[in-house]
């Protein structure tokens, strides 16, 4: 833009810019929504249990203990059921353990 031009476009509200952003800041909003209901979820046992990555709709979990990991195999569907409830669409559909 040369100097004195007027800006091509002008915006006055932040939803003007949620076209351009909305793909990224679902993705990190729904991460952090995530995390926040898994601690919620999971209690004292986040500190075996912690939450390594998500592909497509797969969670992948690190478990530290196998009385840790035997435990949350016990409670995988449950766990996906809860997940789920604090998202427009299910997103988590299998947790992997490693």
């Amino acid at each position: 833009m040369k100097f004195g031009a007027s800006p091509r476009k002008t915006w006055y509200e932040s939803a003007n810019l949620s076209g351009r952003f909305n793909s990224l800041g679902c993705k990190l909003n729904r991460l952090l929504i995530l995390d926040h209901v898994w601690t919620q979820l999971v209690g004292n046992k986040s500190k075996f249990w912690v939450l390594h990555a998500v592909q497509n709709d797969t969670l992948y979990v690190k478990v530290k203990i196998a009385v840790a990991k035997n435990e949350l195999i016990a409670r995988r569907q449950q766990l996906i059921t809860e997940l789920n409830k604090h998202f427009s669409k299910p997103w988590i559909k299998r947790i992997e353990i490693q």
